[in-house]
């Protein structure tokens, strides 16, 4: 069973992303496993604390970092 995610660290994986993008990629990754390289609309996952696959639940902070 992989840990919570304390933090997600999420980059643009495109050159232009909307503002709704983030809302869209937090509501899809709450309660999935994500690690790092996984995509997420139009941002990858570019680190995760604890490091490697983790659960995303209500309490996991967002960085977005560019």
């Amino acid at each position: 069973m992989s840990p919570d995610a304390k933090v997600v660290v999420l980059k643009q994986a495109e050159e232009r992303v909307a503002e709704f993008h983030r809302y869209a990629a937090k509501l899809k990754a709450k309660g999935r496993i994500v690690a790092p390289g996984d995509r997420l609309i139009a941002y990858l996952v570019d680190k995760t604390i604890p490091d490697g696959p983790v659960l995303v639940t209500e309490s996991t902070e967002f960085v977005f970092a560019n």
